[in-house]
C-alpha cells in the first residue's frame, strides 16, 4: 500500500497494487471519487480481498479504494471534528445545511468526476460555485485529487480503467472515440454487461470533465464507469446490498483479462 497523494485536507490518497510481472500492462481500479457513495469503497476493498488468492493473472492491478477521503469523511462523519474556518466553509458550500450525507464533492466543494480535462468547458450542470455536487472547477485539473489520479495512470503502462460509482446498474463507455476505439471499448464494455446484467447506456452527449472521458480522449485507453447497485434504493446506499453486489461481480478478473485479449487484438493494426 502506498499514495498516490494528498487530498485538500492533506489526507492520503491510497493504492494498493499486485504485481505479476513488471513487464505487464496494469489495470487500474478506482472508487469513491463521489463522497456519498462510499460504498464503493467498501467494494473496491472486497475486490482486494479477492484479488489475494490470484496467483497467475497476466496483467498487474492497482486499486485506488478512495479517491475522494476528504468527501467520504464529511459525507460520512459531518463536519464538526474540523476547525471553525473549514467547517463554516463546507456548510456554506452545502447551503447552510449541517446534514452532509448527500454530499459529492470534495472539501473544496469541486465535483471531482467533473474536474478531468476532457470537454470541461461544455458544462453540463449549472452550479458555478463551489456546491454539494455539480460544480466543474474554476479550472480543469484544479484539484490536488484529480491531478494525483491523473499522474499516477500516466505512470503506468494502463490498458484499461474500471471506475466504479453508485447507484443504477450501468455501465458508461464511450466518449467520442474514433471508430476503431469504439467498437474495442464497446466490446469490452459488452464483457462486463454480459457478466453483469448491468446496462450499456451512452453518456457521452451528457457527461464532460469525468475521469472516463479523459481516459479515453486523453490516453485513448478504454476506460468504464460502472454503476453499482439497484436504483431502487436512496442514498446514502445500504451497506447489505453489498453482498448482493459482489455476486455479480464475482468474474471480475476473468472479464478484465477478456478485455486485455481484446485491447491487444487491436492494438495489432494501431
Amino acid at each position: 500500500m502506498e499514495t498516490i497523494g494528498k487530498s485538500v485536507l492533506e489526507q492520503d490518497i491510497f493504492f494498493v497494487s499486485k504485481v505479476f510481472d513488471e513487464k505487464f500492462k496494469w489495470v487500474l481500479i478506482t472508487a469513491g471519487i463521489h463522497a456519498r457513495e462510499h460504498l464503493s469503497c467498501d467494494f473496491a476493498c472486497e475486490i482486494l480481498q479477492k484479488l489475494k488468492s490470484q496467483t497467475n493473472l497476466k496483467y498487474n492491478v492497482a486499486v485506488i479504494p478512495l479517491v475522494n477521503p476528504d468527501g467520504a469523511d464529511i459525507a460520512i462523519h459531518g463536519v464538526s471534528k474540523f476547525n471553525k474556518s473549514t467547517t463554516d466553509n463546507l456548510l456554506k458550500i452545502n447551503n447552510n445545511n449541517s446534514d452532509f450525507s448527500l454530499f459529492k464533492a470534495n472539501a473544496n466543494g469541486v465535483d471531482l468526476n467533473n474536474n478531468f480535462d476532457a470537454n470541461w468547458k461544455n458544462k453540463f450542470t449549472k452550479n458555478f460555485a463551489p456546491s454539494s455536487q455539480g460544480f466543474y472547477g474554476f479550472l480543469p485539473m484544479s484539484e490536488p485529487e484529480t491531478q494525483a489520479l491523473a499522474n499516477f495512470t500516466k505512470s503506468k503502462d494502463v490498458f484499461l480503467t474500471l471506475n466504479y460509482h453508485l447507484k443504477g446498474e450501468e455501465i458508461y463507455f464511450d466518449f467520442f472515440q474514433n471508430e476503431k476505439h469504439y467498437k474495442r471499448d464497446q466490446k469490452i464494455a459488452k464483457t462486463f454487461a454480459k457478466s453483469t446484467g448491468y446496462t450499456i447506456k451512452s453518456t457521452q452527449k451528457t457527461s464532460s470533465g469525468g475521469f472516463k472521458d479523459w481516459c479515453v480522449a486523453k490516453l485513448g485507453i478504454p476506460s468504464l464507469t460502472i454503476e453499482l447497485g439497484n436504483d431502487k434504493f436512496s442514498h446514502p446506499f445500504p451497506k447489505s446490498e453489498l453482498k448482493n453486489i459482489m455476486t455479480k461481480h464475482e468474474n471480475i478478473f476473468d472479464d478484465i483479462a477478456k478485455s486485455l485479449e481484446i485491447f491487444e487484438e487491436y492494438k495489432k493494426t494501431d
